[in-house]
């Protein structure tokens, strides 16, 4: 096997392989890039046996086709570090090592036969959907930030991803806030799965942001994305998602609108002096103007004063200052409003997105 590529054409995938590739070691070879060179074509994989990703490499000068597998980390760690250029790869079958070369040097890899690389079954379905790569990534980007990491409950571990008729929502939530975004999909069947965290994470890195299409289906236990350059294959979360349209408040609360940008600057002043292990920041509203206040066990305190509208009095809430952040830097709009409902009761964070519906627990300080 001999190729060569410039290293533009590579950074990038080796880098999202290498995030793919099992780091557990359970099995040497999954912590390795398979390189299947053919005459006309190179296709790089790797997987953790829960999810896999194949790359198909751009421009490549073929001399000799062949098929190994080197370290993942190792490789994505020299090619980054290379100079720009032309990168060469070649294999000597005698010693089964891979030599990478630069104009600045080269470096011999070990390898694993190809013939060990694992195959990620899954059972192809009929029914494909198209949706644009940037709607996929909004729909990622608004909601995963809420997901779970390493929760009991596996099934918040992942975002929701359903269509019924024209409507697709994504979902996450890890009961202390809950993010829905809502788009439109035209296309035949609806489908639910719960996509993993690792699948999520990583998808979101390698989706173009120019505005290609993603064609994807999804089945009992898979869910497959196909574009022109890759085809990510993942597992999907078993179990039943609980019924978040029970979590979203109904009815009249008390509502303040603010700037955007004002109250993620005071938020981020008054969080120095939160207690580490509660991270609490209380909202109140007095004489029509919003009291930001934090306190922690050295009996420090932070204050800050933020000018609103529909300032009620009687509003009074306090949350985890982090999510707030979080919550608020999902959202485009400046101009944004936070829904009360009562102290310890969930309240609704607005913007002027009528497809996005966030939610926030309240902390009992």
């Amino acid at each position: 096997m001999k190729f060569k590529i410039d290293k533009a054409e590579i950074i990038n995938e080796f880098q999202s392989l290498a995030a793919v590739a099992d780091k557990k070691q359970t099995l040497p070879i999954l912590s390795n890039i398979l390189i299947r060179c053919e005459a006309d074509s190179i296709k790089l994989l790797s997987t953790d046996l829960e999810v896999e990703l194949e790359v198909l490499l751009d421009g490549p000068n073929i001399e000799q086709p062949g098929e190994t597998t080197i370290p993942a980390k190792k490789a994505a760690d020299i090619i980054r570090e290379l100079p720009e250029g032309q990168v060469s790869f070649e294999l000597n079958e005698e010693t089964s090592k891979l030599t990478v070369k630069s104009s600045s040097g080269k470096y011999n890899l070990s390898t694993i036969s190809g013939s060990d690389f694992p195959d990620f079954d899954v059972v192809k379905s009929d029914n494909t959907h198209k949706i644009s790569s940037a709607k996929l990534y909004e729909l990622f980007q608004k909601t995963s930030f809420a997901m779970a990491n390493q929760d009991w409950r596996h099934y918040l571990n992942g975002c929701l991803f359903e269509k019924t008729e024209s409507s697709v929502n994504m979902v996450a939530t890890d009961a202390h806030r809950l993010s829905i975004y809502k788009s439109n999909l035209e296309s035949d069947g609806d489908f639910t799965g719960i996509i993993p965290r690792k699948t999520v994470v990583e998808l979101m890195k390698i989706l173009p942001k120019h505005d290609g299409d993603i064609e994807f289906y999804i089945n009992t236990n898979n869910i497959v994305f196909m574009s022109k350059k890759f085809t990510f294959k993942s597992k999907l979360i078993d179990g039943n998602y609980p019924n978040y349209n029970q979590v979203v408040p109904q009815g009249e609360g008390s509502k303040i609108t603010f700037n955007r940008k004002n109250m993620l600057d005071s938020l981020s002043r008054v969080s120095v002096l939160t207690s580490e292990k509660f991270k609490g920041v209380k909202l109140k509203v007095e004489s029509g103007v919003l009291d930001i206040s934090a306190h922690n066990p050295d009996q420090e305190s932070a204050e800050e004063k933020l000018d609103i509208s529909g300032g009620v009095s009687g509003f009074d809430i306090a949350f985890n200052v982090n999510y707030l952040k979080e919550v608020l830097g999902t959202i485009d709009e400046e101009e944004i409003s936070l829904v009360s409902f009562g102290s310890d009761k969930s309240a609704l964070v607005e913007s002027g997105d009528s497809n996005q519906v966030l939610v926030l627990m309240p902390l009992l300080l």
